[in-house]
């Protein structure tokens, strides 16, 4: 766009200048283009005139935020009272001030907008860090080894922050856990007041889904530190309230005492400019929700699922949420704020509850649910033996090509891995060649010189000895993992007599991984060896119960036997039921059925000798099934509860699907399980 004429503008550069001032020397974009050119004005369509108008303007600056700044502005800002502050962050064992302990403290005191002062200090819990909480902060048990006691640092910590206002995110949480260490030597908490930068964000940033520390500061060009330890977070914390009074400056909140009410804690009922989003919880949610096993389902204002969890006890699972701080729960930050309603079904079992979740998480991708979501992800590793010279990759999907395919695996990571380490141990070509005509020879890689690959394109490889590498391949992939490891433990041993100390622990570390994708296929391999079954389980229904067959590890079919049914009319539907397996074959495990496969296996692998569980043959098409209808039905109640010893179990929760799949349209929360099979 060419540059307009200055005297004609020059009407719209003062009117502009006039009101960037009058809003205290900073304004949005789309405010200057409504005030400058109507308020009917569209912003997306006259912001290039605008900013040809003031581009020349030696007093106007346009920043990376979208907004208009005027000469000034910024030495105005540091010198105002918000200035001065001190901004706190604390790391803890937990979410309860009462309960759990501060691990570290952070203070930062700005005086005129710039860093002053830092009380930074670990503190010793008096008790071993959760390991969830290691994870997040990189703080471990022997990093506190002879660290503070709070007892020790509480009177340098008043004095450092004095009467200062303290600034954090979410400061309640923060200040909680500081009253809560003041409690237990019978003190009283800190007077000072505060100002809380997510109450603020709430209100300025209304498009903004997610406001955790780490997000708001992208979103604001704050630079990031190492989020979730004291000092960083603290320093983020005071630049993004920097940026937050800006914004609001912006938006016509000009004077210290009206931007600091926008960091107050938001009472009940007041929404952060979305008017069906609520900033607390309601205790009426949990009305009517059962204390038994089965899945939550957590709606936003618009009835979009946005979290699907299970429980054994649903009521006690859903009460823990009106426990945590609102806007600190650290795994799902936002979740919440965001809540409006929540439908529970139940599911009779542990199991159910755990096949159902994995089920409505497919469906739904709840934005709060980051496991068992991406399931379509999840790759293969393909061996294209129907080539004269195989080569090992991964892929997306499970063609009829004649290849060689193995998993799907959970981890596209340990997958990749998988084929690099095959890749680098086993000298197999890795080009994209067909060897069907002549280009697919001459012109070697690197691979050749470097001993990597046996060189099919140069005519110098010997078939018989590569087919042999194939194999082990194949042996490993199968579950296998003996060759392959001491191939590795060779190349080890030879890395270390030519001292090259870093390649040996690279192939060491890699052992693991043949140890892992070799005991995952085995697993999966004989989940559909070993677990051909009738499983009876409780049923949400009373008296009722239900009954799934699993075949070659999956599940087919899954049936609601009531108190009125007979042992011939279950007989009958597990009949019917059978045959539609023998007729059509039961599919390899895919994308869509591996979750449910894992969760479902990885219990009966847990459970090998529970009560309920009926093996037969899927070979035998004499199956008596009047008899095992008559099991079924027969079991007593404390079969289909028993639980095997909590020596043997461990967390389940490793993933599913199976033949349990909605469709659009269809209803989403059965009130009851399906009495039919599931596959038709």
């Amino acid at each position: 766009m060419t540059q307009p004429d200055e005297p004609r503008y020059e009407y719209l550069l003062q009117r502009a200048t006039d009101y960037i001032s009058g809003r205290g020397g900073i304004a949005s974009e789309d405010d200057v283009v409504r005030h400058v050119f109507g308020n009917g004005a569209a912003p997306r369509l006259w912001t290039p005139l605008l900013r040809s108008v003031l581009a020349n303007a030696p007093k106007l600056s346009f920043r990376a935020d979208g907004a208009w700044m005027l000469e000034g502005y910024a030495e105005a800002q540091a010198r105002s009272p918000f200035a001065d502050f001190t901004s706190i962050d604390v790391e803890t064992t937990g979410l309860r001030p009462l309960q759990h302990r501060i691990i570290e403290i952070a203070a930062l005191r700005y005086r005129n907008g710039e860093e002053t002062a830092r009380f930074e200090v670990l503190l010793q819990p008096d008790r071993a860090i959760p390991p969830i909480i290691t994870k997040l902060t990189g703080i471990r048990d022997v990093d506190l080894e002879g660290a503070a006691r709070f007892p020790e640092i509480a009177d340098e910590l008043l004095e450092f922050l004095g009467e200062d206002l303290l600034v954090g995110h979410n400061v309640g949480f923060d200040i909680s856990f500081i009253a809560g260490e003041f409690k237990r030597l019978g003190r009283p908490g800190l007077p000072n007041s505060r100002f809380d930068t997510l109450s603020a964000a709430n209100r300025l940033l209304t498009g903004l889904r997610r406001k955790n520390l780490g997000k708001l500061a992208e979103h604001l060009d704050v630079p990031l530190g190492r989020q979730h330890r004291g000092g960083d977070d603290a320093r983020m914390t005071a630049e993004v309230a920097f940026r937050l009074a800006e914004i609001a400056a912006s938006k016509g909140i000009t004077t210290p005492e009206d931007f600091l009410k926008l960091g107050a804690p938001m009472p009940r009922g007041e929404t952060d400019g979305n008017p069906r989003r609520r900033t607390v919880l309601d205790r009426s949610l949990l009305a009517d929700i059962p204390k038994s096993p089965g899945v939550y389902i957590m709606f936003d204002g618009y009835g979009h699922v946005i979290y699907v969890g299970k429980a054994k006890n649903l009521r006690d699972r859903v009460s823990s949420y009106f426990s945590q701080a609102l806007g600190y729960t650290r795994k799902m930050d936002g979740l919440l704020e965001s809540l409006m309603s929540i439908h529970t079904e139940e599911t009779g079992s542990e199991l159910q509850a755990l096949l159902l979740e994995s089920q409505l998480i497919r469906f739904y991708q709840p934005r709060y649910n980051t496991a068992l979501r991406t399931s379509e992800l999840y790759p293969y590793i393909k061996v294209n033996v129907s080539n004269p010279w195989p080569k090992v990759t991964l892929a997306k999907d499970r063609k009829d090509d004649d290849a060689r395919y193995f998993g799907p695996y959970r981890s596209r990571s340990m997958a990749q891995k998988a084929v690099d380490l095959i890749n680098a141990t086993v000298p197999l070509r890795t080009c994209p060649r067909s060897f069907k005509d002549a280009r697919s020879y001459g012109k070697p890689c690197l691979r050749l010189d470097l001993h990597q690959c046996m060189g099919p394109c140069m005519g110098i490889a010997d078939r018989t000895a590569y087919r042999q590498h194939v194999n082990d391949v194949l042996t490993f992939l199968e579950g296998d993992g003996q060759r392959l490891a001491t191939r590795i433990q060779e190349q080890i041993d030879l890395a270390a007599s030519r001292l090259d100390f870093e390649r040996a622990r690279r192939l060491r570390d890699n052992l693991g991984v043949v140890a892992i994708v070799a005991e995952s296929q085995k697993r999966l391999r004989e989940s559909v060896a070993r677990h051909t079954l009738l499983l009876a389980l409780p049923s949400a229904e009373p008296r009722a119960r239900e009954i799934v067959m699993v075949i070659a590890g999956k599940r087919w079919a899954q049936f609601r036997a009531r108190p009125d049914e007979t042992a011939r009319d279950l007989a009958m539907r597990l009949a019917r039921s059978f045959g539609r397996a023998q007729s059509f074959g039961i599919p390899p495990v895919d994308h869509a059925s591996l979750d449910d496969t894992l969760i479902l296996n990885r219990w009966l692998f847990q459970q090998p000798d529970h009560p309920a569980t009926m093996p037969f043959s899927v070979e035998d098409e004499t199956v008596d099934w009047y008899i095992l209808a008559e099991w079924a039905l027969g079991l007593p109640e404390s079969a289909l509860a028993y639980v095997a010893p909590p020596s043997t179990l461990s967390d389940p929760a490793d993933s599913a699907d199976a033949d349990l799949i909605l469709q659009p349209g269809q209803e989403p929360f059965p009130t009851t399980f399906s009495s039919e099979p599931f596959i038709e």
